[in-house]
């Protein structure tokens, strides 16, 4: 864990979490002769002055990589005597491991890594379950004369993040001890505390975080029926609360946000927690109220909580006391940045179930669980990871809100039509990094000097991108050039003096190139702090030496291939050839023997060295503490850094919608009135899937029309409310149900649709039930899984959902399937009203459009030329009285005989089955 933002300069140097050393502290051997250089702050300064310096660039400096790990051979059956630290006396241990049982015994639940030297080991149980998990070595360290030998695993300190990510990937967490001092008192050990603790909702650091989407972490309250949720996205700082009534609804919600740890003050696994989710259980004494609002005063410094909206929200604001506890423990010493929290509340967004989101793979396709093949792989053009995440966050709560739907639609429409706009601004958010989430670990103190330069790089095209808009004209549809006029992108078209001038100060102070390292320098521009360009004259003026040495060295001895040259552990010393060894001269002191050469050192190289070393390691401290003033500055910043981040990522996933339906020939769809007569309209001429066209490659897509949503004191039968579509296996109804899904959410959420033309009314809700699975376990079966999704449409759908059913039924028996399917298709069409397809085998459904005014058959066409079928994927009006299922049986490859005597069979049940329903 990096030192905090408000270290003082006098404080040791600490060690970063990962890859940064602790630095090295001089030993005392300097020579009084050589040491005559004043060192205190005037003269360094005086020095300076005299001597300015000019700005440089520091070279990259090549970072160590991890050793591979070697397999472990432990076993179960074969545990170590000492495999849990309740075993131990932990009088008898050594002082050392005394204090890892003791920090072992504070965080019993956590992986416990404890700094030495170079490495993070771990003891114990801990040790033991490290070795299993990373395939690594487990070895042991002694414990004591008494105890023996004890389990021990490590890691090298400069791999930690890679290790930590996979540790953090398994769920758990991990609790980092780590030196906070360079040097120990006389006698003492060197001080260890636990600066960080890593768990799956808490982490910040780039690499254990997936960049294009939140990282969320959840608190629950309930009490009985009713409960109260905080979010929180720790890397981001976006902080959300809500209260609601129902288990059922909470589900759903924690479903929906995939968070990463969820909180809550109790025991076991609660029925409202989906099982994939990371349930942490605490003390409720956190989540009480007062323990709650007092959190939340002193977190944000505020006299009271009007303010904030949680008047209504007692359990949420009980949820979101007890996440900022949490938080405080997981990171001692730091105050990550949050917002204030903002409320939501139910009808704020399209309501999408877990299944409906399945089904229609928006984020993750159903088979595979990848990215590629979903709405979001098919919508994503976006260039940076905060506008990745906009984009994903848009696509799973869609709108509801109509004049924010047209906002954001207006913002899509001017950046399709001004080409050379959407170019430009793509161009510049190319490169841009992840401000947000850099902003985010400034303010809690771990953001490296890379993190900083390229904060600076993204915050000077803030300029850029608002030049950009303030000066564009866009060519509307009527052929007129106007001004850009959207919300979304003149949000960023305004001067960011603040920012720019952030950005001239990074620039000034940081090299364009830092190292990895902060405690070894080479951080710092010349020119920028008095004192330390004094050190750094001061050590031109050695190496000045070193080389005047090495000059005379080569000249007195006669051995022109001799080299002055440094090792980290040896030191400076002269380097000459086994054949040249014999010559040297008699002062030179042999120092260290190799295969081709020997190292040598002379009285007054090694008293130069002491001298050298102090001024490096004065270097490099006042460097470090220049870094962690500049640090803390930028984490001051961090709320208008984020909130300048937002507009950013807004603009980068309209580009993206912008670039999509540019490229694809999608149509900008019209939204009607929500209190107009065409409120419940669903109108889409020639609608493709936006997902399956764009991964056709042989053949072009057959576009499909749709027409839904009966009209105010108009003839039903134009604008039915539920259209049966029947037609063979395979001929695309179900993919015509997820388009007709899929245009209806990307409508909402402010994007071009694929159609030539679209008219639509908004949604509150969208329902998918598609294919088939069982839940083995929860014990379900198929259609028993089948029935509860009908039974949650049927319970929740309104006259202004969207229902989008296929097959239901057809997990049972011929004619209770067909009774069932009849019975909901009736009752969507009768009692609810709701816009919906119904795709089924039942042709005896269509017989519903006879008997219902809102109801219309459709079908999918198949040509039949007796040895073939072909599939035209085309939906026209009429309902279709085959399926086609023998015949695709036999171009599968059924048996000719199997057919033959299906088709007899089916020949006598078409004679004797008729439906007649009153």
């Amino acid at each position: 864990m990096a030192a905090s933002s408000q270290q003082q300069p006098e404080l040791a140097l600490q060690g970063l979490l990962f890859a940064v050393e602790p630095a090295e502290t001089p030993a005392d051997k300097t020579d009084p002769e050589t040491d005559s250089a004043p060192l205190d702050e005037d003269a360094l300064t005086e020095d300076a002055n005299r001597r300015p310096r000019r700005r440089s660039r520091a070279k990259e400096k090549d970072q160590p990589t991890a050793a591979p790990a070697e397999p472990t051979t432990s076993d179960d059956s074969d545990l170590p005597p000492w495999h849990h630290h309740n075993l131990v006396d932990a009088e008898q241990l050594t002082p050392m491991l005394r204090h890892y049982v003791e920090l072992k015994a504070a965080h019993p639940e956590r992986v416990l890594l404890y700094r030495l030297g170079d490495f993070f080991e771990c003891f114990f149980e801990d040790a033991i379950q490290l070795s299993r998990l990373l395939e690594l070595t487990l070895t042991g360290k002694e414990g004591g004369k008494a105890i023996g030998r004890v389990p021990m695993a490590g890691i090298p300190h400069h791999a930690a993040e890679r290790y930590c990510a996979e540790l953090v990937g398994r769920g758990l967490s991990v609790a980092l001890c780590d030196q906070v001092e360079s040097t120990p008192a006389k006698g003492a050990l060197l001080k260890r505390e636990i600066t960080r603790v890593l768990t799956p909702g808490t982490v910040l650091e780039e690499g254990l975080l997936s960049a294009r989407r939140n990282n969320w972490l959840c608190a629950v309250v309930c009490e009985q029926s009713r409960w109260g949720l905080a979010v929180a996205d720790v890397s981001t700082g976006e902080f959300r609360v809500t209260e609601r009534d129902g288990s059922d609804l909470l589900h759903q919600e924690l479903l929906q946000v995939e968070a990463a740890e969820v909180l809550w003050p109790g025991e076991g696994q609660p029925s409202w927690c989906p099982d994939a989710l990371r349930l942490t259980a605490l003390a409720r004494t956190p989540f009480t109220s007062p323990e709650a609002r007092t959190t939340l005063l002193q977190r944000f410094r505020l006299a009271s909580l009007d303010g904030l909206g949680l008047g209504e929200m007692p359990l949420g604001l009980r949820a979101a006391g007890g996440l900022l506890r949490y938080l405080d423990d997981t990171q001692p010493g730091t105050c990550v940045p949050l917002e204030l929290p903002s409320t939501w509340q139910a009808g704020d967004q399209l309501v999408l179930d877990a299944a409906t989101r399945r089904n229609l793979e928006l984020t993750r396709t159903q088979l595979a669980g990848g990215l590629h093949g979903s709405l979001l792989w098919a919508l994503d053009r976006t260039h940076t990871a905060m506008g990745g995440r906009r984009l994903r966050r848009w696509i799973e709560a869609p709108l509801v809100d109509h004049a924010a739907i047209l906002g954001r639609q207006n913002g899509v429409s001017e950046l399709v039509n001004g080409r050379q706009l959407r170019v430009a601004l793509r161009r510049l958010l190319r490169p841009m990094g992840d401000l947000e989430r850099l902003a985010g670990r400034a303010g809690a103190g771990t953001a490296s000097a890379r993190d900083l330069v390229a904060l600076a790089d993204g915050l000077e095209r803030l300029p850029q991108l608002a030049g950009l808009i303030s000066n564009a004209v866009i060519q509307t549809t009527a052929g007129q050039h106007e001004p850009v006029s959207s919300p979304p992108l003149l949000a960023l078209a305004r001067p960011w003096p603040e920012l720019e001038a952030l950005a001239a100060e990074l620039r000034h102070v940081l090299l364009d190139t830092p190292p990895l390292s902060l405690s070894e320098g080479g951080l710092i521009h010349d020119g920028v702090d008095p004192q330390l360009d004094g050190l750094r004259n001061q050590l031109d003026d050695q190496e000045a030496w070193l080389a005047q040495q090495e000059a005379a060295e080569r000249s007195n001895s006669g051995i022109s291939t001799l080299k002055l040259q440094y090792h980290r552990t040896f030191g400076y010393f002269l380097a000459v050839s086994k054949a040249k060894a014999r010559t040297v001269p008699e002062h030179w002191i042999r120092r260290q023997t190799l295969a081709n050469e020997e190292r040598f050192v002379t009285p007054e190289l090694k008293a130069r060295e002491g001298r050298i070393l102090q001024l490096k390691a004065r270097a490099a401290q006042r460097e470090y503490e220049l870094f962690c003033n500049l640090r803390s500055h930028v984490g001051e910043q961090a709320a208008p850094i984020r909130a300048a981040a937002r507009l950013v990522a807004e603009l980068d996933a309209i580009a993206s919608l912008a670039e999509v339906a540019a490229t694809n020939n999608y149509c900008c769809p019209e939204l009607t009135e929500p209190s107009g007569p065409e409120a419940r309209l669903l109108q889409i001429e020639a609608g493709r899937h936006p997902v399956v066209e764009q991964l056709l490659v042989e053949a072009p897509f057959t576009p499909n029309d749709i027409q839904l949503g009966s009209l105010q004191a108009a003839d039903t039968s134009k604008n039915p409310d539920l259209i049966v579509l029947t037609g063979p296996n395979a001929s695309g109804k179900s993919c015509y149900l997820r388009q007709t899904g899929l245009l209806q959410l990307m409508a909402q959420i402010g994007s071009w649709i694929p159609a030539s033309r679209a008219r639509l009314g908004i949604t509150d809700r969208i329902f998918t039930r598609v294919g088939a699975g069982d839940d083995l376990a929860a014990g379900q079966s198929t259609f028993m899984v089948e029935m509860a999704e009908t039974a949650n449409i049927l319970h929740h759908a309104t006259s202004r959902s969207l229902v989008l059913l296929d097959e239901i039924g057809r997990g049972t028996a011929t004619f209770d399937g067909l009774s069932i399917a009849w019975a909901v298709a009736e009752y969507l069409a009768e009692e609810i009203g709701a816009r919906s397809v119904f795709a089924t085998h039942y042709h005896e459904l269509n017989e519903l459009a006879d008997q219902l005014p809102n109801v219309a058959n459709a079908q999918v066409l198949v040509e039949d030329t007796g040895n073939e079928l072909r599939f035209l994927h085309r939906v026209v009006k009429g309902g279709a009285n085959r399926s086609y299922g023998i015949e695709a049986a036999r171009l599968a490859g059924v048996p000719p005989a199997v057919v033959l005597r299906a088709r007899q069979v089916l020949g006598r049940i078409e004679a004797n089955s008729h439906v007649a329903v009153a």
